[in-house]
């Protein structure tokens, strides 16, 4: 028997853990690469919550003046940089410098907090 457990998150601060049975019996031959897929996906999930976590540090801790937060916020919507200019009234070009300060202060409180994962 495999069981999986799975973290899922359900709001931006809450999370939960789900576990399920996988395969009934370990000598199923679908056994092992069902186990491989099961905790390369629980895999994926930790690391996606604990950037999440270092982003939510690095924005807490970064003095960002409003249009800085609120590009760097967008993107990490998903939004590229025509769609931020469009969304914000700005030029692409204000769009990119703006993140790229931003990017540059997260940068720095990241090397202040000993974090090299930027």
């Amino acid at each position: 028997m495999a069981i999986i457990v799975e973290v899922q998150q359900v709001t931006d601060d809450l999370f939960r853990v789900v576990t399920r049975q996988l395969v009934e019996d370990e000598t199923d031959p679908d056994f092992e690469a069902l186990q491989r897929i099961a905790d390369e996906n629980a895999a994926e999930d930790f690391r996606l919550m604990e950037v999440r976590d270092l982003i939510r540090v690095l924005l807490e801790r970064t003095q960002l003046e409003k249009r800085e937060k609120e590009v760097i916020t967008l993107f990490l919507q998903g939004f590229d940089f025509p769609d931020i200019a469009q969304h914000i009234g700005v030029s692409r070009q204000f769009a990119q410098a703006t993140f790229k300060r931003a990017a540059k202060k997260l940068r720095k409180t990241a090397e202040a907090l000993g974090i090299n994962a930027l």
